[in-house]
């Protein structure tokens, strides 16, 4: 019998074709190999940019790290005074608070050092799973899987889960994807995502991973998509006109 069934997720082609779109380079190449990042920012950037637009996150991120770059410098910093230079984020009473604390709890077990586990790292106030994932990531390059929305949203679109949280997602990929290709999944993802594989109205016509999506198949062949949200709304018919009497 012949096997029936969606296709496997072919991670490859699909990190190989938006790399090439993306002008990324090879995805197999230690994502910022050539870029040393410190950890400590990482962690508190990450913090900062939970719900927060990137250019707000990149604003309030250079002002805090010109005055407080590291551990020692934030656990003594007034919380008014962070406040006031992270205040183009969201929520940002909670995250001063949160910020600090971090700072405290790293200065008092390990002189400021970030740990380098999943575990040590969820400890910390503020940090969920996607944070804690960027610090292993983009603070030490250890592997990791960080989901944010866009990756929740088209790893569901690609088929690869049937998911209703990033959390839930995460959990799904690090089960199933193979450790080859959990670095180079977000930046390609995040990017995608900002780009063409938009929350709503998706460009499938101009994706260059549609014939390996379930969504990008199915709206190819007219087929229901994976998420209910991403099916094609039905064309009204057109209205009538009243005869005039």
């Amino acid at each position: 019998m012949r096997p029936t069934g969606p296709p496997p997720i072919d991670w490859e082609g699909i990190l190989e074709r938006l790399a090439r779109c993306y002008g990324t380079g090879d995805w197999r190449v230690p994502y910022l190999r050539d870029h040393a990042v410190d950890p400590f920012q990482v962690l508190i950037g990450t913090i900062l940019s939970q719900r927060t637009r990137d250019a707000n996150t990149d604003r309030a991120a250079r002002a805090l790290f010109e005055r407080y770059p590291d551990a020692a410098a934030l656990a003594a910093a007034p919380l008014g005074e962070i406040e006031r230079r992270i205040r183009p984020v969201g929520f940002y009473r909670t995250k001063a608070r949160n910020v600090r604390e971090c700072a405290r709890r790293l200065l008092a077990a390990s002189g400021g050092r970030v740990p380098e586990t999943l575990e040590a790292l969820a400890a910390l106030p503020g940090v969920g799973p996607k944070t804690a994932n960027c610090v292993l990531v983009f603070g030490f390059g250890l592997p990791g899987v960080p989901v944010d929305t866009h990756v929740h949203r088209i790893a569901n679109r690609l088929g690869a889960v049937r998911t209703p949280t990033p959390e839930a997602t995460e959990a799904e990929l690090r089960r199933t994807l193979p450790r080859v290709y959990w670095n180079p999944l977000n930046p390609l993802l995040v990017q995608h995502g900002q780009n063409l594989c938009r929350p709503r109205d998706p460009l499938c016509d101009r994706c260059p991973i549609a014939a390996l999506c379930a969504t990008g198949r199915a709206r190819a062949d007219g087929r229901p998509t994976p998420r209910p949200e991403d099916r094609r709304p039905a064309v009204p018919p057109p209205r009538r006109r009243r005869a005039k009497r």
